[in-house]
């Protein structure tokens, strides 16, 4: 969905799973749920991410990766393709984050509440972490932008991660993006 130049995610947001299934942010979120609930003994990071690919146009593509920590993990993505080619590194590294920051909103107190509780009364206040991954690093062009990008997301109480430890945008996300 887009609003003026940039990406808009809420909760009418299509999201697709590895399948290729179409499902809303209810339904996903609904997934996660069901994902931490079959097995309440582990730890789960969830991490948000995006990544673009310029072209003709610019695909985005927001991803969400539960991690069940040496586990196994289940992923989400939501596919977008602005009609132009961002070519601004500065304007393409903010409109990735600004779409993970749509994301990381969805999962909002209420619902960050009710995946703690998923896990069960032990675990209310640990074995669940979420992390916003931001697809730049210390390495090439994108190490100007990492003061701005990684405040912005500390500034919204999110744990940033940058490469090479940000792999739900870097790797999950770049993924979808290069296959489109």
């Amino acid at each position: 969905m887009l609003l003026g130049n940039s990406l808009v995610i809420d909760n009418n947001t299509l999201f697709q799973n590895l399948k290729k299934e179409d499902m809303t942010f209810e339904e996903v979120y609904s997934q996660i749920i069901r994902f931490i609930e079959a097995d309440t003994d582990s730890s789960y990071r969830i991490s948000v991410g995006t990544d673009s690919q310029v072209g003709s146009k610019t695909v985005f593509a927001s991803c969400i990766l539960i991690h069940r920590i040496g586990k196994g993990a289940i992923g989400f993505l939501h596919k977008y393709d602005m009609q132009r080619p961002v070519t601004n590194l500065r304007e393409k590294i903010y409109l990735e984050t600004c779409a993970s920051i749509q994301l990381a909103y969805l999962f909002d107190e209420e619902r960050m509440k009710r995946i703690h509780q998923a896990l069960g009364a032990d675990h209310l206040l640990e074995g669940i972490t979420f992390e916003f991954h931001i697809d730049i690093g210390t390495r090439g062009k994108t190490k100007s932008l990492i003061n701005d990008m990684v405040g912005m997301v500390r500034g919204l109480n999110f744990i940033p991660r940058i490469k090479p430890d940000s792999y739900c945008a870097s790797t999950f996300a770049d993924k979808y993006t290069k296959a489109m």
